[in-house]
């Protein structure tokens, strides 16, 4: 049973590749191609790596391609985030847009000061690398776990900025399950809908638009804007006025849109928010 799931992995994570390669052709412009190949590619790198760890029979190795995957989902958006946000900005970047661009205009800017700016958490940086220092050395011998919190002290020490921070609210691991299975669920339809607009070489409608923003804590924020990212469909741009830009590659049907970004910040504040976002309008 679990070689037949791998390989299901697999096959899928293969054609995922390769619609996005398609799209990288098929698409106008940077940011729709980006939608296609940047998040579907990614998706099914993540797949076949969900795949091998399937088949290996070591829990080091599960460990390691686990860490893979992590890595991915938390890079791969991250920077395809930071270069629609750089082409956007570039003005001899080539766009194709619909007419609808509610970031025209509007100058860069820093996020609102609602996000606050805490100091980040020296220890949650140095659990986290002698986690993957571990994992990439597959042993827990003396001398790798001095090695590893060396290494983690001294990047700690030496790159603050690095640092993530403590979430401001209440984690709820049921909402978080619900808020796993939301994004799941809402993936599975954006890369469908994707592939259905590479396969059936339909016309797309991209357009910018800007969506209020119930969410108070940077830590919140840079997950919303991951999941909306990593999402086939979507790219978040930037933060300006309290609002969350992104780049939507096909906006025939704004209100689901709207319905969709909604959902999915409403299971983050479920999940992680602070009382405060609870009692906020329209919640």
């Amino acid at each position: 049973m679990i070689d037949i799931i791998a390989a299901t992995a697999v096959l899928v994570g293969a054609l995922l590749a390769l619609l996005g390669a398609v799209g990288l052709v098929r698409f106008p412009d940077v940011f729709t191609r980006m939608h296609a190949s940047t998040k579907a590619a990614s998706l099914g790198m993540i797949l076949t790596t969900v795949a091998a760890a399937l088949e290996v029979d070591t829990v080091a190795a599960v460990t390691l391609l686990v860490l893979v995957s992590a890595v991915l989902f938390l890079s791969v958006p991250l920077g395809a985030s930071l270069l629609a946000r750089a082409a956007y900005h570039d003005p001899p970047t080539p766009r194709v847009l619909s007419g609808r661009d509610d970031l025209a205009g509007l100058t860069a800017g820093e996020a609102p000061p609602s996000l606050g700016d805490r100091p980040g958490a020296a220890g949650l940086l140095i659990g986290w690398l002698i986690i993957v220092w571990i994992a990439l050395s597959d042993s827990g011998s003396p001398a790798v776990l001095v090695g590893a919190v060396g290494v983690a002290l001294l990047v700690a020490l030496t790159l603050p900025a690095y640092r993530p921070r403590w979430p401001e609210g209440i984690f709820r691991p049921l909402a978080a399950v619900r808020f796993v299975g939301t994004f799941v669920w809402a993936t599975v339809q954006a890369n469908l809908e994707v592939a259905g607009a590479v396969v059936q070489r339909r016309s797309v409608e991209p357009a910018v638009v800007g969506v209020p923003l119930r969410i108070t804590s940077r830590t919140e924020l840079a997950l919303l804007m991951n999941v909306i990212t990593f999402t086939p469909g979507t790219v978040a741009l930037e933060v300006q006025d309290s609002r969350l830009f992104v780049h939507v590659m096909d906006l025939r049907d704004e209100e689901l849109f709207r319905r969709r970004f909604e959902l999915l910040e409403s299971r983050i504040i479920d999940a992680f928010g602070t009382s405060r976002e609870r009692l906020s309008p329209g919640y």
